[in-house]
């Protein structure tokens, strides 16, 4: 970085990437740590040491014989697991120079600050243009997507094994397992040997993958309220002008199905997909026959859908699911961030990533997900080219990923 750079980034303030410190005496070593460690579990940044907060350049003080000897000592002295920062000072004026520690995006998140095995660990993300300490949600989702925990196994208060649905579950066991149903001793042991409930303590409750692939509908709502879907159908392409027809779908993800393949009782997903269908298509004739034209390809429709559900983040409470049906294009939200080294790009490419791998092994041994990992190169992207020839948009939104399809 040279000195047009270094004025350049600072006359644009603080950011969610750029962080200002004074070298003042109050500025030691496991504050760098703190500021690298959230930069490392957010999307990188740099610190600029030297720099006030509001801009003025005062420079290093000389308080250490080596800054960068200083800083790497901070790092690997504070911040755990080990992150390799750059280091670089740029000279402003004649004894006058800033330190800049560029972080990058961690890969073996969560970081934390502590000193010592046995002290305790702290741990930072950023927040806008601040450094703040996780809160016991946001820890959750780092080590969910460190993927040192699997939060769709985790069990889930107040929920009972009541709170599935025998049929369906049977019927999967019967069909994908070719395991029937016995004396119930053996059964509740089969459905925890198998994830679905979970026994601690003596308490036998569902996990969160159990009750959203085989809840009963009632249960999954009130138990799970963040798991469902939200589709609502507008006239016009503004998203401001409130919606026409709005519909909440809950319940399991699984539909059950007759031997013969024939649903006879819809699950969110395929509840999700009909609704898109029924609204977006039209009739015609054709010589004899009545052919259905559809805004959208079903197995597009089914691949999106399929797709916000195996890997939105279920740690994000208070937000289902959006489908927003408007005139021309169709936008699915799902919450929860791309996974640690994970882009757009990549995805469209084709790199594997699985938040939920449980709930996708469930919705691929019901052949609701293929296994060669390249659904939205080729089902998504392609299926939208081949049929209309307007490629989709991917785009992250916060804490949601969205997809757009073009009518």
């Amino acid at each position: 970085m040279d000195k047009i750079e270094l004025l350049e980034l600072i006359n644009k303030g603080e950011s969610s990437f750029v962080e200002f410190k004074a070298d003042t005496p109050d500025i030691k070593a496991e504050t760098i740590a703190e500021y690298v460690v959230c930069f490392a579990n957010s999307k990188g940044g740099k610190i600029l040491l030297g720099v006030e907060d509001d801009g003025t350049i005062t420079g290093l003080k000389g308080r250490f014989a080596e800054y960068g000897k200083w800083i790497s000592d901070a790092v690997q002295g504070w911040a755990h697991p080990n992150i390799l920062v750059d280091y670089e000072e740029v000279p402003v004026e004649k004894d006058l120079r800033v330190a800049v520690i560029m972080v990058p995006m961690g890969v073996a998140k969560p970081y934390c600050k502590r000193k010592g095995k046995d002290a305790r660990e702290r741990y930072y993300i950023r927040d806008v243009t601040s450094c703040r300490e996780t809160d016991r949600e946001e820890l959750r989702r780092l080590f969910q997507s460190s993927g040192m925990i699997h939060y769709e196994v985790t069990p889930v208060p107040r929920s009972r094994p009541e709170d599935l649905n025998d049929t369906l579950l049977i019927e999967y066991f019967r069909q994908v397992r070719h395991i029937g149903y016995e004396d119930k001793s053996k059964w509740l042991r089969l459905l925890i040997d198998n994830q679905i409930l979970s026994e601690e303590l003596g308490a036998v409750t569902c996990t969160l993958a159990g009750l959203v692939l085989f809840g009963k509908k009632d249960r999954v709502k009130k138990l799970i309220p963040q798991s469902g879907i939200t589709a609502v159908e507008y006239d016009t392409p503004d998203a401001e002008v409130a919606g026409r027809f709005r519909k909440e779908i809950n319940g399991s993800l699984l539909s059950l199905r007759k031997d013969s393949g024939v649903v006879t009782e819809e699950g969110v997903i395929d509840q999700a997909v009909d609704f898109v269908l029924r609204v977006r298509s039209k009739e015609k004739i054709i010589g004899t026959r009545r052919i259905t034209e559809y805004a959208y390809p079903p197995e597009v429709l089914r691949e999106v859908v399929v797709n916000a559900v195996a890997h939105r983040d279920y740690t994000i409470g208070g937000t289902n699911i959006g489908i927003w049906l408007y005139p021309d294009r169709l936008e699915i939200d799902s919450p929860g961030n791309l996974p640690n080294t994970i882009t757009i790009e990549r995805m469209k490419s084709g790199a594997r990533y699985h938040r939920n791998q449980m709930i996708v092994d469930y919705l691929r041994d019901m052949e609701y997900v293929e296994g060669s990992g390249r659904g939205v190169s080729r089902k998504i992207i392609r299926g939208m080219i081949e049929h209309n020839g307007k490629e989709p948009a991917f785009e992250l939104r916060g804490e949601s990923l969205r997809v757009t399809l073009y009518a």
